[in-house]
């Protein structure tokens, strides 16, 4: 019997608030869109002004709400420093990524207010993900985050790209929350539970040797998470990212770069560390196979791209490999690393997604967005602030000290020391290294490379410049004063 009590909705006052908020949006959208002035792009950005406005009162809500420790809805959510954190990092990135985009729903005529209430609906989605404590929650939040991403990915219905990108992300994805569903199923035959903590205390008593349906359950762990490596877009699981990144206007590609993977690690994190502790050694051969895979299909794959969105999907597997390589020591030392790792990685992407929107040619009489790595030919001569802003922002995504990315690859390579896992340091450190190739290869892109035709670009818009700054301030703050982080992570995991 399903208990309610005033505190199970104080808890989820901030996503009450968005929900709601999103639904008072689509009604003021339909009402002020079907007047006879038809003013669908000043529709879209009053819209987009509330989204930002709405986002900053949901970041004060959650700052303030002051929840303990507590399990809420008969357990479906919990509450604890890692969603509180979760929450909040997503917020704040939410509203730091919207003031990335306007100028270019502008430019390129995006101008659908139902654009920001879907992405709202998936903002609400990965925090109820962050505070998942239950299969059956889990599996709902997932699939209301993803059911957004696929309309996102085709939003642009002028574009065949972003059909066929909708389209695969959509038809991959089924097949993953097919897995996913299989795997919960399984669980539940076998234990008649679907709760994280429940789970975790019968995982205590069972006997592995003795047992005759471990192998089941085990089986229906697997299928979950290769669910969910395939949201993390992981290999061997990774093949619609690369596609759906391209095909995807780029805003969208910004919104899925940045925001959805740091819910998703929290989650595994959740499930691996807290609920199959005690049964999780017999699967970390799929934590290491798959860690090594994402190094090697995401560092050799972005050497053989031409295209900026391709180049940044493919980095960004590689990435995740490091992610998975920090899980695979089974330590709440490796956790920290994971979780250290994923906060620069997204404090990165911001970066990184606000330099390529920022990438647009000016071609009389309007501009269009640079698709290309060799676009930017003598950068530094066109823009050399700008030019020292991305190779910031390079060097930090290469590893190389004294940016945040190097701490982050070397808490993942220390952990893995320290558990004895040399093999994988070595490859880790390897594939580090060849990567740093393509990095630095931009930067001579940049600087020493020679053409005859140079593209003018279009002024930086004042929002995507103060974003810009702001990220290359906080890089730089983070190099120098490691532990602002640290200490976040560590109280996101101890507290």
């Amino acid at each position: 019997m399903l208990f309610i009590s005033s505190y199970d909705f104080y808890v989820l006052l901030t996503e009450i608030y968005l929900l709601f908020t999103a639904c008072a949006l689509l009604i003021y959208g339909v009402l002020l869109n079907t007047s006879k002035s038809r003013g669908t792009p000043i529709v879209d950005h009053n819209i987009g002004g509330f989204f930002s406005l709405i986002l900053i009162i949901g970041i004060w809500l959650t700052l303030y709400s002051n929840a303990p420790y507590i399990t809420s809805w008969n357990s479906l959510l919990v509450h604890d420093f890692l969603s509180f954190g979760t929450k909040n990092v997503i917020l704040t990135t939410s509203l730091l990524w919207s003031l990335t985009i306007f100028s270019y729903n502008k430019i390129e005529k995006i101008n659908f207010y139902e654009y920001w209430i879907i992405s709202m609906l998936a903002i609400v989605a990965m925090i109820f993900i962050s505070c998942s404590y239950d299969f059956l929650s889990m599996y709902l939040a997932i699939e209301f985050q993803s059911i957004a991403f696929y309309i996102l990915a085709s939003f642009k219905r002028t574009s065949e790209f972003s059909t066929e990108a909708g389209l695969k992300y959509f038809i991959l994805g089924a097949f993953s929350s097919a897995l996913l569903l299989l795997g919960i199923s399984l669980l539940y035959g076998f234990t008649g539970l679907t709760n994280f903590g429940d789970l975790s205390k019968i995982f205590l008593g069972i006997s592995i040797e003795n047992c005759i349906s471990i192998k089941i359950i085990l089986f229906s762990i697997i299928l979950i998470e290769v669910a969910l490596l395939f949201k993390i877009s992981a290999a061997p699981f990774h093949m619609w990212s690369p596609d759906v990144y391209e095909g995807a206007p780029t805003n969208v590609t910004s919104f899925f770069g940045i925001l959805p993977k740091l819910a998703l690690i929290s989650l595994i994190f959740r499930i691996l560390f807290l609920s199959c502790s005690e049964i999780i050694t017999q699967l970390n051969f799929t934590l290491i196979i798959c860690a090594v895979l994402s190094m090697l299909v995401g560092t050799f794959g972005a050497l053989a791209q031409t295209k900026w969105k391709r180049f940044i999907a493919y980095s960004t597997i590689s990435h995740v490999g490091f992610i998975l390589a920090g899980f695979s020591t089974l330590e709440f030392s490796g956790a920290f690393s994971a979780l250290f790792y994923i906060l620069i990685y997204t404090l990165t992407s911001l970066a990184t997604f606000s330099i390529l929107l920022s990438f647009r040619c000016l071609s009389y009489p309007s501009t269009h967005q640079l698709r290309y790595l060799a676009d930017i030919n003598n950068l530094v001569k066109i823009n050399p602030m700008f030019s020292s802003s991305l190779i910031l922002v390079l060097f930090s995504m290469a590893g190389i000290p004294p940016f945040p990315g190097f701490f982050a690859k070397a808490f993942v390579l220390l952990s893995l020391l320290q558990e004895q896992l040399i093999g994988l340091a070595i490859i880790a450190i390897l594939l580090s290294c060849i990567s740093c190739f393509y990095y630095i290869r931009l930067i001579q892109v940049i600087y020493f490379s020679h053409t005859k035709t140079v593209l003018i670009f279009s002024p930086i818009e004042k929002e995507k410049a103060i974003i810009l700054s702001l990220t290359i301030m906080l890089l730089l703050i983070i190099g120098l004063k490691i532990n602002l982080i640290s200490n976040f992570v560590y109280c996101m995991l101890f507290l």
